[in-house]
């Protein structure tokens, strides 16, 4: 049996531009009171369809549009991601993210107690980014996950899921998995498939179900972790 780190990647492993494209996208559309309450609440660890209709549907797009009809619904759904996808795109193309390295160190330390590292972005622009991304010792980002979910699938749940299943397939029976996680989405999805779960960043994710709430990764010992949320 083995213990499983579970992996949101933006704003927890990257802070990466997520919130400016969706928010420039919006503004392309129309909708200007896109904020960041906004976003943790509704899109941050989303997948980018489930993310992006809840920005069209919860700012009333489609009705102020006079849209009714499904299919029109779907394709407008369709060229806003795809220009939110874009947008971020371009973003990372300037450099503009930034690395967790406090979060990174945890990971190595993690690793070197055996524990299993999974990916489980709800984007699939996790991995190009992690590709990208260059350790001290010149090995990539991506090269400290066991395993990679990232992007597989259309929910937040069903993302860590698969992940949980590719690591039952390689390593066999789990003792404990563990979700990092800095969106209530995040947190409820752990919650749905019975994981422990440690909010980063955001008291309020007590409220999600969150098992503990932490601010800081650098002096956080893995093994203690493990014990304070009860998994030995």
């Amino acid at each position: 049996m083995t213990y499983v780190f579970i992996w949101d990647f933006d704003g927890v492993i990257v802070h990466t531009p997520h919130e400016d494209a969706w928010r420039m996208a919006s503004e392309v559309y129309g909708i200007r009171d896109f904020n960041h309450e906004f976003y943790m609440k509704y899109v941050s660890g989303r997948p980018r369809l489930e993310g992006g209709k809840m920005i069209l549907d919860l700012f009333g797009y489609y009705e102020s549009h006079g849209i009714s009809d499904e299919e029109t619904k779907n394709k407008i759904l369709q060229e806003f991601v795809e220009l939110k996808n874009n947008i971020f795109r371009e973003l990372i193309e300037q450099n503009i993210y930034e690395v967790n390295w406090d979060v990174i160190n945890f990971i190595l330390r993690a690793r070197s107690k055996g524990i299993i590292q999974v990916l489980a972005s709800a984007s699939r622009n996790a991995l190009p980014i992690a590709y990208r991304i260059l350790l001290p010792n010149n090995i990539t980002l991506v090269s400290l996950f066991d395993i990679n979910s990232s992007g597989s699938g259309s929910t937040k749940e069903e993302v860590f899921r698969n992940g949980l299943n590719m690591v039952l397939k390689k390593y066999g029976e789990i003792k404990c998995g563990i979700v990092f996680d800095d969106a209530p989405s995040g947190i409820l999805a752990g919650k749905r498939l019975g994981l422990k779960t440690v909010g980063y960043g955001n008291d309020s994710l007590k409220e999600s179900g969150a098992d503990i709430v932490i601010n800081e990764f650098s002096n956080l010992d893995p093994l203690n972790l493990i014990n304070i949320l009860g998994c030995d």
